[in-house]
């Protein structure tokens, strides 16, 4: 066997295991985050805001981090208001049908977090926080980020 023929059947056996790495490799593009979850009717009475990670259903390792550090974010800083439902949190995959209006609604071009204002059941206001994209590689800089525009939306910076 010639040293190119070798060289090519290595180099397409390397393909292919990277390739079966991708696809079943532990926390792979089938896994979720514990917390994620459908939209849910916002509360009918008094304010509430809900925190929406708005994604795709395939999503890159990028996509991935902005969703855990903004799930982390919110579930270690805002306990009492997610207890008390004041704060809401929730993953939103806008390539369902069912979801694509959140595309429109709040004129997303890629994976965001949004914060959503509801006063009596009705929607009043929302944040897309931009930043996140920015500081994704940066994590002490993210989490202070959204628990900054978090407070800030909740009224209590």
């Amino acid at each position: 066997m010639s040293a190119k023929r070798l060289l090519t059947a290595f180099l397409l056996l390397f393909v292919a295991a990277s390739l079966a790495f991708l696809v079943f490799k532990p926390g792979g593009r089938n896994q979720t985050p514990a917390r994620a979850a459908e939209p849910a009717p916002p509360p009918s009475a008094g304010r509430s805001v809900v925190a929406y990670y708005f994604h795709a259903t395939q999503r890159c390792a990028t996509c991935r981090i902005i969703e855990a550090h903004s799930d982390e974010a919110i579930h270690s800083n805002f306990v009492v208001e997610l207890a008390r439902g004041v704060l809401q949190w929730r993953a939103v995959n806008v390539q369902l049908p069912k979801n694509r209006h959140f595309i429109q609604d709040y004129q997303l071009f890629t994976k965001s977090l949004v914060l959503v204002e509801f006063k009596d059941g009705r929607e009043t206001g929302h944040k897309v926080l931009e930043k996140t994209w920015e500081l994704v590689g940066d994590k002490a800089a993210f989490m202070d980020y959204v628990v900054h525009e978090v407070r800030t939306f909740l009224g209590k910076s």
